[in-house]
């Protein structure tokens, strides 16, 4: 009898401690990883160039989301980002372009600038930042709460407004690049003074290193799944008469006066290396992942946004760029399974928005795509009741209508039957017409897309949804900002500790991440999300 009790107990401890690893997280480190610009098609496209540890190490031993959505029309790395770690809509978190126009100050806002804070590490503007535009928490937010504020987040990127939303309310460290100087640079929202290890990063020959030589990683005639390399679409690259490989950096980024332009960076694959030996040197410096309270590290790679814009979605360039990425990628792993441990980390990878092609370039190819030369559209007798337009949104000057004498209504039925007669509108909506809305959103997708990007904070009298033929005149090769599916598909990829092994086909939302993290860790999820848990990435 006393043996069966014994054993009785230890198997009722045994089976109460299986329930405690179930509910509470030991996950010491989670890394995000938001590729700036990587739609989903560039996983498959170059599958057969990526190498074992990289890409293929994630997808092959962790969970691939193939049919993963944006679900708002400014696709752009302000929204993305905070979509991402929110785990919401724009409508919601606040941030709805990276630049916007606020009715309240009649003026056009960026989406992270903060005059009242001071900049750190330089006295340049690029410092002036914070997040107090977003208005929800984020994961990361939400983990340092649970954790009464053990809990430690740092956020990295060459772009501000990436670093910074990844970040959100509470992150300890953000740091992002300024061109100007080369240097990374923060803001007193944050700290007063830059660490010492930053400081001794940032220093001119560190800098200076990852200003090097460019050729591909394998023989360019290898690179079957691009188009030419000298072709029409390209942008300029830093003076170079033809941008073709090979790209000598160090002579390219000298400036007449000696000076280093320092896009030279932004636009290589290089911005990624950097970026990616920031995010290890404060790991290890300031000691996250070290115990048993689960750290946040965010990193944003933005070089490949830069480099697609420049060359084009089906450039070598682009294409060499994945392949490299894959290689700093496998870095990461390797580093993770050293100095954290093989078990103890999570990693969700994703992107901010995807990218559409050249529009020359499927113009050339029988794709009947157009360019919208001009938005202005409207004569001068109408034009003078529109205060601005922003982010697909059209805000009306009421005061001047009332003064005037002229009919709201009215005015905004000439909008509309002006806008639906040029061929580059699909339709128009009324926003304050919320009867409509009831009626006609439901399946609507075009309305719910513009619904999803518009906040009642900023939110104007019409908006108009453009046809898919036609896209907006840019000094870009390629560019996004749409609600395609161009614009909107990118790659959810989890990896690590108690992340199940699979794939899903169903439509996901990029902002089920946030929710579905929360729930490994077991935390609350952001004050407003609307994202579903993707419950078949979860052991």
């Amino acid at each position: 009898m006393k043996s069966f009790l014994i054993f009785f107990f230890f198997s009722i401890s045994l089976l109460s401690q299986q329930d405690d690893n179930k509910i509470s997280s030991d996950v010491k480190l989670v890394v995000g990883i938001v590729v700036d610009q990587m739609k989903y098609e560039y996983i498959p496209k170059f599958w057969n160039k990526y190498g074992e540890h990289g890409f293929k190490r994630l997808i092959n031993n962790g969970f691939l989301a193939k049919n993963a959505h944006y679900s708002y029309a400014r696709t752009s790395t302000g929204l993305g980002h905070a979509t991402i770690v929110t785990g919401t809509t724009p409508s919601y978190h606040g941030i709805v372009g990276n630049d916007w126009y606020n009715p309240a100050q009649g003026k056009e806002i960026y989406c992270v600038d903060d005059n009242n804070v001071d900049p750190v590490g330089t006295t340049n503007k690029i410092g002036k930042k914070s997040p107090k535009n977003l208005l929800t928490t984020t994961v990361s937010d939400e983990n340092r709460i649970s954790s009464n504020f053990r809990a430690k987040t740092l956020s990295v990127s060459l772009k501000d407004r990436a670093a910074i939303l990844s970040g959100g309310h509470t992150s300890n460290q953000t740091f992002w690049f300024s061109e100007k100087e080369g240097i990374f640079v923060s803001s007193s929202y944050y700290m007063e003074k830059l660490p010492d290890w930053l400081i001794e990063f940032n220093s001119k020959k560190n800098i200076h290193n990852y200003i090097d030589f460019w050729d591909t990683y394998y023989d360019i005639d290898n690179y079957i799944e691009s188009g030419p390399d000298l072709n029409n679409y390209e942008g300029k690259f830093l003076n170079k008469k033809q941008s073709i490989f090979p790209y000598d950096l160090k002579k390219l980024s000298k400036n007449r006066d000696g000076s280093t332009d320092y896009n030279a960076i932004k636009y290589s694959p290089y911005g990624n290396e950097i970026l990616k030996d920031l995010a290890l040197k404060a790991i290890i410096e300031e000691e996250l992942g070290s115990d048993d309270i689960t750290d946040f590290v965010h990193i944003g790679f933005s070089s490949p946004d830069y480099i697609g814009h420049k060359f084009g979605s089906n450039s070598k360039e682009v294409q060499d760029t994945y392949i490299r990425l894959d290689r700093t990628i496998e870095e990461i792993l390797n580093f993770l399974d050293k100095e954290i441990g093989l078990n103890n980390y999570v990693i969700y990878l994703s992107a901010d928005h995807g990218i559409t092609h050249s529009p020359d370039f499927l113009a050339d190819n029988k794709i009947p795509i157009n360019k919208i030369l001009s938005s202005k559209v409207f004569p001068p007798q109408l034009n003078q009741y529109i205060k601005n337009i922003s982010n697909y949104n059209i805000f009306l000057d009421k005061d001047k209508i009332v003064n005037m004498k002229e009919d709201i209504d009215d005015i905004k039925i000439k909008i509309t039957n002006l806008l639906l007669s040029e061929p580059w509108i699909y339709d128009v909506y009324d926003f304050t017409n919320f009867k409509y809305f009831e009626t006609k959103s439901s399946d609507n997708y075009s309305l719910n897309m513009l619904l999803n990007n518009s906040h009642p904070k900023y939110r104007g009298d019409l908006a108009f949804f453009v046809n898919p033929f036609w896209v907006k005149q840019s000094s870009s090769t390629s560019n996004h900002g749409t609600p395609t599916t161009y614009d909107t598909h990118v790659p959810i990829i989890f990896y690590g500790k108690n992340i199940k092994k699979g794939v899903s086909y169903n439509k996901l939302n990029v902002k089920d991440i946030a929710p579905t993290l929360a729930t490994i860790l077991g935390i609350n999820f952001p004050i407003l999300t609307t994202g579903k848990i993707i419950v078949d990435a979860i052991k």
